[in-house]
């Protein structure tokens, strides 16, 4: 967790902790009720509940028109940039011979920038140009005039990210210029953006492959034999293929044959055409590296053509198929020498499909019989009625080395009703360049007098989609975009499309995996038809509780409000769902500031930015001043949230942010409406830690709904950090109205072991969570707290353990044996660290796992919730547990405690590993996970008896930053440990630990207060305590 602001307060230092000799767990409850006070919640709920509110109203209609209108402007913008490009070319109507733009493989890096929209080097004053490395004879290059086109669109529309354009030889010009690896093998004619442009038509694709001895023979291009170039040129096509593409594979020789297991991990390859997934060109392209030549020099293309056919017949067709292109590749180096004609088999096979089928056959060789056959095939001579456009070609040795071009494009022969002057979307992939981050090609097909290349602009899915993506009027609202398929491009349970790497599938599901209310299913097909409508039903809504490896997701069933319609100029459909269609804010109009306090409302977290008069000091490893707190936003305070992921921030920015949030200048920078009302509530945050010192803590912190933190001290963070990210918020907006405490973990600024509470703040009358309080608490103060509350735990008789309410260990005797850091950095769960405590607690019915789809993973993933029976709200006894613990739950918090006096049995032994590592087993319950049992090919889930979905996993937005130059810097405090004659007064101090005990575990005669470096959880090598007791140990 982030640098999360310790809070407790050091009101324990004077106040007098109750203690008993049995576990009541409204003791340790009310304790924690002080905490809470200390910190502010309460302060602070009252003066939430004192701003002036106004309601607001936007309609489910008036929301969606208006996310409609900026996306038709947004595609208006980049369309324009496609037509200037292309505009450029065509009036120019002159290739040339060479080309004066750098080849990107050649750029030096100095020459380059590093550009944060971009997420790698390049130089925005040029375009680059890259050949293919099939290189043809007199090579011509597009208008070097179009990389000043390309520049010009960059500069108007910033929305725009890459922009490049490809001829059909196989020149790329792209813009910005940049150093791309691996460019001088980069074809563009093989990338799916080229295909779905120059024929966007959706495709099923059968490949069929000769195997034969013939295919050891050498090719025409040096050390590859016949087999070596198909293969490349196969796999080449595969690479096309856009992911509503579908593909099959056959090879053969005297036999045929498909994937099968166990050479593929899916029977469903065998006879099914598998849509054109990642995960399934990943795994047929594989198949294809391992094909071998048999042993024999026959081919039986009748059986080749069956095997092909009956990937028709038997894939189950509940597409449009009138709208598919359908075509056979049959690639071989000679004439059929056993079965029936293939003519014949063509024939009939092609009549029970309607003749739909188009038959493109490659030889690889000149042997005149088999011209004649593979002619004869591909004209589907012996059909009878209309048929679909064949198309055949020769290699002779001499062109052998342009096999995987004709192969790759063989599109390009397809009836041109299926090209189109229209621009396309292609499914998201991960930008190539930067290898971060899902993007999307807008592209379409130049002609110049024919066909003559594709010019693209890639744009960033989350950035195209912003206003879906940030869209959230209240707790449960979100909006979600499909495809005239059904195919999900964003929806709040998708991995955040800024953040997938290129190691990472992008996730391509049906809508209605996510959506699986039956009610919701004629919304879903509304949607694919691009209709429009509203509809009302119960919908379960999956929300986070924390991080989802650890705490799962929760299903909160509530009336939603759906409202549909599609986007103009593409096939996608928008939903925008509501629970409530009214809302309230801070009215910034009543909101009463002095003049004093607006001009102190506002401190930049980044001070190097503008300078300023207050004054530093040394707070752990940080440079902070304790006369104000910091600010930070995140992107979702802003309107356009990339005007601050995709740029540096300057003083003039900061000065203009300052400037509006203390009225000094009516300008608004950019921000949501809500922004500016937020950081002037939060200052009261700030004026309540300045006059309640709290010298026990290290940060408090504030973070709100709108976008923003405010810190105390201040602080600078890493700019990527986003509180409404992090675990701790997730998991305080999972746990309203409770003290939700952590697991404990090491604070990355040096203030050692720590623990966080976390407290939601509600806007004024509701139940609607707007803010979080928290503060961080040494993990060594919790234990002396626990242990004053509860005496008869450090008994030896009892072992006493707090766990939360996912399972995982608060607090424990172990913990206090460990000091190695390492030892925090994943919290430890009870059916670990106590396996027969948590068989007893299943049996009873208190820890209950729990099952989600993660499908950014495909595996089901377990986890665990501990609640308490209804005829056992009180806890657990000593006689419920077969004698071995108590448990009782901590009121208004997500904690229990243990009271543990033997250690039950148990047979079952769970692994400390990932539950993203452990897989589930049949022997123990444990944090794991399962695969999700799909249907790959078609790319279906079985959502009937499914568990639900997961909430989405967390980007790693953590921005720890490195240890500040302190240099010269005094301390904010000078910790007095040594002059702290008591227990009590010495935790009053964050820095001071009680040493009770020598590194032997021997205790000292005279304990004393020491800083937490010379004395961890009480055990200290100094000798300057007193003398030791002998024979006397900690247990």
């Amino acid at each position: 967790m982030f640098l999360i602001l310790t809070f407790l307060i050091g009101l324990f230092a004077c106040s007098t902790v109750t203690a008993v000799d049995s576990i009541d767990g409204a003791l340790l409850a009310a304790e924690l009720r002080k905490v809470k006070e200390g910190i502010g919640v309460n302060y602070l709920q009252e003066k939430f509940n004192s701003f002036p509110y106004e309601t607001k109203s936007d309609t489910g209609n008036q929301l969606l028109q208006r996310i409609q209108s900026s996306l038709d402007v947004s595609l208006t913008q980049l369309n324009k940039v496609l037509t200037d490009v292309k505009d450029k070319i065509v009036s120019v109507n002159t290739d040339t011979d060479s080309s004066s733009l750098p080849r990107c493989c050649d750029i030096s890096e100095d020459q380059l920038t590093y550009i944060p929209k971009f997420q790698t080097k390049v130089d925005v004053r040029s375009a680059c140009v890259t050949t293919s490395p099939i290189v043809m004879d007199n090579l011509k290059y597009p208008t070097d005039q179009i990389s000043a086109t390309m520049k010009n669109n960059y500069d108007l529309n910033k929305n725009v990210l890459w922009q490049h354009y490809s001829t059909t030889e196989g020149v790329s010009v792209i813009y910005p210029a940049t150093n791309w690896e691996n460019c001088q093998n980069f074809d563009p004619r093989y990338t799916s953006s080229y295909a779905s442009a120059a024929s966007p038509t959706n495709k099923d694709v059968v490949l069929v492959i000769d195997t034969s001895s013939s295919m050891k023979q050498p090719s025409g291009i040096t050390a590859k034999t016949k087999m070596v170039i198909v293969k490349e040129a196969a796999n080449n096509v595969i690479q096309t293929l856009k992911p509503n593409d579908r593909v099959g594979l056959v090879s053969f020789d005297k036999e045929a044959k498909t994937p099968s297991m166990p050479s593929t991990s899916h029977s469903c390859y065998e006879n099914d055409l598998a849509f054109a997934t990642k995960e399934n060109t990943d795994e047929l392209k594989q198949h294809i590296f391992t094909l071998n030549t048999g042993t024999t020099g026959d081919s039986n293309y009748e059986k080749a053509l069956l095997a092909a056919f009956n990937y028709f017949h038997s894939s189950n067709d509940t597409l449009d198929n009138d709208n598919r292109v359908k075509v056979i590749l049959f690639i071989t180096d000679g004439k059929s020498t056993l079965g029936r004609d293939p003519v014949q088999v063509i024939s009939e096979e092609n009549a029970k499909l309607q003749n739909k089928i188009s038959i493109f056959t490659y030889l690889i060789g000149q042997d005149q019989d088999a011209q004649i056959q593979l002619t004869k095939m591909a004209n589907q001579d012996l059909s009878i009625g209309p048929k679909s456009v064949g198309h055949f070609e020769d290699f002779n040795q001499n062109n052998q080395k342009l096999l995987s071009t004709k192969l790759a494009t063989f599109y390009m022969h397809l009836p041109t009703s299926s090209q189109s002057d229209q621009s396309t979307f292609t499914v998201p992939y991960v930008d190539r360049f930067s290898k971060v981050g899902l993007i999307t090609s807008l592209c379409r097909p130049v002609n110049v007098i024919s066909f003559h290349g594709v010019m693209c602009t890639d744009v960033k899915i989350s950035e195209l989609l912003t206003e879906v993506e940030y869209f959230s009027e209240d707790e449960y609202s979100y909006a979600f975009m499909i495809d005239g398929l059904g195919r999900v491009l964003m929806h709040p349970l998708l991995p955040n499309a800024a953040f997938v790497k290129s190691t990472e599938d992008p996730v391509l599901v049906d809508i209605g995996v996510l959506e699986r209310e039956v009610d919701a299913q004629s919304v879903i097909e509304s949607m694919k038809s691009g209709g429009m409508g509203k509809k009302t039903l119960t919908k379960f809504f999956t929300k986070p509780r924390g991080k989802l490896v650890n705490d799962g997701s929760r299903d909160d069933s509530l009336t939603a409000y759906f409202y549909w319609g599609s986007i103009p100029q593409s096939n996608l459909s928008l939903c925008v769902v509501l629970v409530d269609e009214s809302y309230s804010e801070i009215d910034e109009s009543q909101f009463q500031l002095s003049d004093v306090d607006l001009q102190n409302v506002f401190m930049y977290h980044n001070r190097s930015l503008l300078k300023d008069s207050f004054s530093d000091c040394k707070f752990y490893s940080r440079r902070v001043t304790s006369d104000r707190s910091s600010v930070k936003f995140s992107q979702s305070a802003f309107q356009n949230p990339f005007q601050y992921l995709d740029r540096d921030e300057t003083a003039e920015d900061v000065t203009n942010y300052g400037n509006y949030l203390t009225r000094q200048k009516l300008t608004n920078p950019g921000f949501k409406s809500t922004l500016r009302s937020a950081v002037w509530a939060t200052y009261e945050a700030e004026q309540y830690w300045k006059s309640h010192p709290a010298r026990f803590v290290s940060w408090r912190y504030i973070g709100t709904k709108a976008g923003m933190i405010r810190i105390y001290p201040g602080v600078s963070l890493q700019k990527p950090y986003d509180h409404e990210k992090r675990a701790w918020w997730r998991q305080a907006m999972a746990h309203p109205n409770k003290m939700f405490l952590t697991t404990p973990y090491v604070d990355s600024w040096g203030s050692g072991i720590v623990l966080s509470l976390v407290h939601t703040i509600y806007k004024k009358g509701s139940t609607t969570v707007t803010a979080a309080v928290g503060a961080d608490f040494p993990l060594e103060y919790f234990n002396w707290l626990f242990s004053s509350v509860y005496p008869t735990c450090n008994d030896v008789s009892y072992w006493c353990i707090i766990v939360d309410d996912s399972g995982f260990i608060v607090m424990h005797p172990r913990l206090k044996e460990t000091t190695i850091e390492s030892g925090f950095k994943e919290p430890k769960h009870i059916t670990i660290e106590e396996p027969g405590i948590a068989k007893i607690l299943k049996r009873e019915g208190v820890l209950n796992s729990k099952e989600c789809q993660d499908f950014s993973k495909n595996t089901n993933l377990r986890s665990f919730r501990m609640t308490m029976p209804v005829n056992k709200l009180g806890g657990l006894d000593f006689k419920d547990t077969d004698e071995a613990f108590e448990i009782r739950p901590i009121a208004e918090t997500n904690v229990f405690i243990i009271r543990r006096q033997t250690i039950p049995s148990t047979d079952c032994k769970c692994d400390s590993t990932s539950p993203d590592i452990v897989e589930c087993n049949n022997q123990c319950e444990c944090l794991c996970h399962s695969p999700i049992i799909y249907d790959v090919c078609s790319n279906k889930y079985n959502t009937g008896s499914a568990s639900p979905p997961c909430s989405a996993r967390l980007p790693d937005t953590s921005g720890v930053s490195q240890p500040d130059d302190t240099q010269g810097l005094s301390t904010c405090y000078v910790p007095k440990c040594h002059q702290k004659a008591t227990k009590t007064d010495c935790f009053s101090e964050l820095e001071c630990s009680w040493c009770e005990y020598n590194d032997l575990l021997q205790q000292i005669a005279t304990p004393c207060c020491r800083l937490k470096e010379e004395c961890t959880f009480g055990k200290t090598k100094s000798h300057t305590c007193g003398m030791y007791k002998p024979n006397i140990y900690l247990e």
